[in-house]
């Protein structure tokens, strides 16, 4: 489920509390190598679609992008990012920018990472491993990956950096309220005015469904379980729904106001509604 600029898209992905996740929150998880002869790498993922293109560097750091099997999240990389290629030009409302065009930003998370960190944490992906994927602690972030896997995504980057859409300019994210990345609970005084002013809009169940289906839908159904809970169990407070979606939830990685519109959440809302049939 950018949660890069990096809002690491995932991992978008995610739309409500991930309770199915609590049972896991206190473990450490390992730290994961990527084996590149296990793993299919996906088809059409560089500009023209031919694998040919890319360094034997760049490939395992792309198999590391699209690999959703790494943590005990099962998101990628490109669950919450655009890469740019013609695998991820779909469309789907992914939680983070496109990571086209990162390796020519001076920041990205808003500032958080800058200067040498830029490469450290492979432009944010160490931070979206470890908060989306439960890779790690986050007080143990600089064993998220090893050196060698951090330099494939720094090639991989590398190389996606003039893919269609690119965006080589440092982002703002436009986050309601800087989002705590941990099971504290957000800034009520931030909270509340925003959930109210979701909350007051009225919803287009029709409209609703479309973006349901184009964000939330990566994660979520209705009826069952997904990457995340059905909605008939984690949708019980519509208010709780809005706040995670726009806030963000443990394993979930938040919607900005430049992803996801306050009307776009309402509708998805009053899809909910409709289709839980209330």
């Amino acid at each position: 489920m950018k949660i890069f600029s990096f809002i690491p898209i995932f991992a978008l992905t995610v739309f409500i509390s991930m309770l199915s996740l609590e049972s896991c929150k206190n473990e450490k998880p390992a730290v994961l190598t990527v084996d590149s002869t296990k793993i299919t790498p996906p088809a059409q993922a560089t500009q023209s679609g031919s694998e040919s293109k890319l360094t034997d560097k760049a490939k395992k750091g792309q198999l590391i992008y699209y690999n959703a099997s790494l943590g005990k999240v099962k998101v990628a990389c490109a669950t919450c990012h655009s890469d740019g290629t013609s695998k991820t030009q779909d469309n789907l409302i992914r939680q983070g920018h496109s990571l086209a065009g990162v390796t020519g930003r001076s920041a990205t998370w808003n500032g958080m990472y800058k200067g040498a960190d830029l490469k450290k944490y492979a432009f944010g992906a160490s931070f979206c491993a470890t908060v989306f994927q439960y890779r790690a602690d986050i007080k143990t972030i600089d064993k998220t990956f090893s050196a060698d896997d951090i330099d494939a995504l720094n090639e991989y980057l590398t190389a996606i950096n003039s893919a269609p859409g690119a965006m080589t300019s440092n982002l703002k994210i436009q986050w309601v309220g800087k989002p705590t990345f941990s099971d504290a609970a957000p800034d009520p005084k931030v909270v509340t005015p925003s959930v109210k002013a979701i909350m007051k809009l009225p919803g287009d169940p029709a409209s609703g469904e479309k973006v349901f289906n184009q964000s939330c839908g990566t994660c979520h159904t209705i009826k069952d379980k997904k990457i995340g809970p059905p909605m008939v169990k984690a949708a019980k407070d519509m208010n709780n729904v809005a706040q995670t979606v726009r806030f963000g939830s443990t394993a979930m990685a938040f919607y900005a106001k430049d992803i996801l519109s306050d009307q776009q959440i309402a509708d998805a809302i009053a899809y909910i509604q409709s289709a839980m049939g209330k």
